[in-house]
């Protein structure tokens, strides 16, 4: 089966792998260079990706010669990146959906959510689904302790997976009761964390969505102030950290809440700058890609920034 959209590498060197900090704080100005700069950056990120595919199916970031490892996260990620974002066909799709189905059903959350996922993408039917569906409901949803701030995101992260899963089946759960809790551990600014930061803020308005409910209106000032006009987003109110994480959380939170982005040409450029000479995305432009954060660009660029 033919691929469409990706067809083949774009001829001559490639960029450098890294931008020098001056470049990356001149890069919000020039607004009018990232139409072009965009439609490469997606060419390269497909090749990238296209690239990650194992032979007997699934994805694997770190494959090489002698190392073939797929696995269910990168499989996830690298189909819905490519097939979801960027409308590749893949002729690989039946060996991806294979290895998906091959893996063993445990009641392990992110692994079920990458195994729905990914065969809700590759339009499969999964002859475990009786077991998944039990595995889904063992799981228990257990709400995040807002005084242990530093394993919060994890927590928050665990609690979405398994919402989402519950949602996608059909069950029942305590919603009401988890939007309460998750309301009730919104700081004084309508921030989530220890400080309130944009990662934990998104996470947690993405559960309140999966609950149906809204959030407090503090939570939308919060994520407006952590506008920032050089990079897109900032982390705290005190530490700027630009990150690809930090700008996706801002732009994610901004799309759930119906907020405009202030300073979309910023976080456009700064997402760009974050492309490696491999053509995946890290998060930052002097880091190491992989196919999570890749897809986590292109996400930010397609569906967050793509009107901007």
């Amino acid at each position: 089966m033919p691929i469409v959209i990706i067809s083949a590498k774009i001829p001559g060197p490639r960029p450098p792998a890294c931008f020098s900090r001056t470049a990356l704080m001149m890069a919000a100005p020039v607004a009018g260079m990232l139409p072009d700069r965009r439609s490469s950056a997606l060419q390269r990120a497909g090749d990238y990706l296209l690239e990650k595919q194992s032979p007997g199916g699934g994805f694997c970031f770190y494959r090489g010669y002698y190392l073939e490892e797929p696995n269910l996260a990168d499989t996830w990620h690298g189909i819905a990146a490519l097939m979801g974002l960027l409308g590749v066909e893949l002729a690989g799709r039946n060996e991806h959906a294979d290895f998906v189905i091959r893996q063993v059903v445990e009641p392990q959350p992110f692994a079920l959510y990458y195994r729905l996922r990914s065969l809700l993408a590759l339009k499969v039917a999964d002859p475990m689904q009786g077991e998944v569906v039990r595995a889904v409901a063992s799981l228990r949803v257990g709400l995040p302790d807002p005084m242990r701030p530093y394993p919060l995101g994890a927590a928050l992260q665990r609690l979405r997976c398994i919402l989402w899963l519950r949602k996608r089946l059909g069950m029942e759960g305590e919603t009401a009761e988890v939007a309460e809790a998750i309301l009730a551990m919104a700081n004084a600014d309508g921030g989530y964390g220890m400080p309130s930061n944009l990662p934990d803020t998104e996470a947690a308005v993405a559960i309140l969505a999966l609950c149906d409910a809204e959030p407090r209106q503090a939570t939308g000032a919060f994520v407006q102030s952590m506008a920032d006009p050089q990079f897109g987003f900032r982390l705290t109110a005190a530490s700027r950290s630009p990150n690809l994480e930090t700008v996706h959380a801002g732009v994610s939170s901004c799309h759930r809440l119906g907020l405009a982005i202030p300073h979309a040409a910023a976080a456009t450029a700064f997402v760009l700058s974050c492309q490696t000479g491999s053509g995946g995305f890290a998060r930052t432009a002097d880091a190491l890609p992989d196919i999570a954060l890749t897809h986590m660009a292109l996400t930010v660029l397609l569906r967050y920034l793509g009107e901007y």
